[in-house]
């Protein structure tokens, strides 16, 4: 079942992103066409990143999906920079208002989240010693990993948001292929977790 699981994070955060850049490359090429690309990327990675983490359990397992996690999480650290940069230049020479929205709102705050987390991750695993040595960073990594799984449904809510913009409706107006790929990812993610993982003393 597990491998069941994983495909349906995968299929469904692939089916997201993918009708997010089949949309950005339908249309006449303008610089705001970078932000939806890019945030389909974080959504992608940050998915991918974190489903890769539930099915290890061996040593060599965890190895190699820390490093793929590691991986993952260094392009969503990327996107969501080139992401918010986008926007924010966007609004600002357009003499737009930023945050005004719900879906702009929640961005900025799911923004400032992945660095916060993304930080905290890298700190945990390659520089242990801020916190006290190995021993403490990896007892340190359950907090991490429930905090990554609230930064995830923050991700996701977002782009949720994005979809029914007025711009992305115009565009592709079928709510269920969103709500589609946002299923397939809540039931995967929720059916995968492994609840030893997120025991917090």
């Amino acid at each position: 079942m597990s491998f069941v699981f994983s495909l349906l994070v995968s299929f469904g955060a692939l089916l997201f992103a993918s009708t997010v850049w089949y949309i950005a490359s339908s249309v006449d090429y303008f610089f705001f066409i970078w932000h939806p690309t890019l945030m389909a990327m974080v959504l992608l990675m940050a998915t991918q990143g974190s489903a890769v983490l539930q099915k290890a359990e061996s040593r060599q397992e965890k190895d190699a999906s820390l490093n793929f996690h590691k991986l993952m999480q260094s392009i969503t650290f990327l996107s969501v920079i080139g992401g918010f940069y986008v926007i924010y230049t966007f609004k600002a020479e357009g003499n737009k208002e930023h945050f005004t929205s719900p879906h702009g709102k929640s961005g900025l705050i799911t923004f400032l989240l992945i660095l916060i987390q993304t930080i905290a991750g890298s700190t945990l695993v390659n520089f242990p010693g801020v916190v006290g040595g190995a021993a403490k960073a990896r007892g340190m990594y359950k907090y991490h990993r429930t905090s990554g799984y609230l930064v995830l449904f923050l991700v996701w809510l977002t782009a949720l948001g994005g979809t029914q913009a007025d711009w992305t409706k115009s565009q592709f107006d079928h709510l269920w292929v969103w709500l589609l790929a946002a299923g397939m990812v809540l039931v995967g993610t929720i059916g995968g977790i492994n609840s030893n993982k997120l025991k917090v003393r």
